[in-house]
């Protein structure tokens, strides 16, 4: 066997290696536990208030609709991160919590996803314009800005929550900003609820 022909079939082998090498991904999903102290807060309303909540999946900016983990560098550019994914997409994953929440809460008499065979008393929607991580030269954070929205039978907006947070990233890796993002969304959902169980306070007896 000549050089060449080794030199061949060496080269061979390590396309055939680097073809079989395939890129691990990663998964996350967001995911906080409620804390059962916040309870106290909901103690001067009459709950569970006797509704049916349904909590619809929500809309999302075409930049961050797929699997890939956003990474942005500028106003004018980004990334979608290769190796890093969504095991469960944000606009999926975030009405399951907002679900996982109430129903800890025991805030209404029913509270899901979908309905199939009744129609609900009321709706939670919402809308995801960006969830990203943020590289600059000066500092990387967390980018959440998401509305919640509370409507009535109609789909009329009664109560509607803007979270527009951008929390520094002490730690610049991907389960660190998972964690920053499920935070912001735990305090944030806190504050969307007790909106909800004050307006129903003073407007249930209205219908």
């Amino acid at each position: 066997m000549n050089n060449r022909t080794k030199l061949s079939l060496i080269a061979a082998f390590f396309i055939l290696i680097s073809c079989s090498v395939k890129t691990l991904k990663e998964h996350y999903v967001l995911s906080y536990l409620p804390d059962p102290a916040q309870n106290e807060k909901y103690k001067s309303a009459k709950i569970p208030f006797d509704f049916r909540v349904e909590v619809q999946n929500f809309e999302m900016n075409r930049i961050y609709d797929r699997n890939s983990i956003v990474i942005r560098e500028s106003l004018h550019k980004l990334s979608y991160d290769k190796t890093n994914e969504w095991a469960l997409r944000p606009d999926k994953g975030i009405p399951e919590l907002l679900v996982y929440h109430i129903n800890s809460l025991n805030l209404f008499k029913e509270c899901k996803i979908d309905f199939l065979s009744d129609n609900p008393d009321f709706y939670i929607s919402g809308m995801i314009s960006n969830l990203e991580i943020y590289k600059s030269e000066i500092a990387t954070f967390a980018h959440v800005k998401i509305f919640f929205e509370f409507r009535d039978s109609s789909r009329n907006i009664l109560i509607r929550h803007i979270i527009d947070k951008k929390a520094e990233l002490v730690k610049p890796d991907i389960s660190f900003f998972i964690k920053t993002v499920s935070d912001v969304l735990k305090a944030e959902t806190d504050m969307f609820l007790l909106k909800i169980v004050d307006y129903l306070k003073t407007h249930a007896g209205d219908d």
